[in-house]
């Protein structure tokens, strides 16, 4: 007997549901069930114990993570808001097929030096306009690690500033 597939929409209302080892026929009378359902069911709870933290696709959670604004894994696992969020603290074991690092996946910011190579880098972009359309278009991949570039780079790393010229072409 297959083991219950559980539409996803309920992997988190399951996970600490007690097994019945019987239920009611159509007459209510108690039927027992026998032992190959009941350990189908214990295997269908237990699949949907370990899915149950992978709510959302890596591309999806990195999306969710990068838009609470984090500075660093660390500020990462001290945030707790109930409810905020549901990526899991140990998103590199979730998604380890897919994992590059925490800097990628929650968007920390490049270092000066980091951000100044990937601008340089980027094709035709040679002028803050070029490059603050780039940014604000989203025209940059999630997994680019040009998408850790800040928007206002003059800001970010105003103590490292030497003028866009300097950032963007060198």
């Amino acid at each position: 007997m297959k083991p219950l597939q559980l539409p996803s929409a309920f992997l988190s209302l399951y996970t600490d549901t007690l097994i019945p080892t019987t239920r009611r026929d159509m007459t209510g009378g108690d039927v027992h069930l026998d032992d190959d359902t009941c350990a189908s069911t214990k295997a269908a709870v237990a699949n949907v114990k370990k899915s149950s933290r992978r709510l959302f696709s890596f591309d999806e959670a990195r999306k969710i993570a990068r838009g609470h604004g984090f500075d660093s894994h660390e500020e990462f696992n001290e945030y707790s808001c109930p409810g905020a969020y549901q990526i899991p603290k140990d998103a590199n074991i979730v998604w380890a097929a897919e994992w590059t690092s925490w800097e990628d996946f929650l968007g920390v910011p490049l270092s000066f030096h980091e951000g100044r190579n990937v601008a340089r880098a980027l094709e035709g972009i040679d002028t803050e306009i070029s490059y603050t359309y780039l940014i604000t278009s989203k025209g940059i991949p999630d997994d680019h690690i040009a998408s850790r570039l800040p928007l206002r780079p003059d800001l970010k790393y105003k103590s490292e500033w030497l003028g866009w010229n300097d950032f963007l072409i060198g």
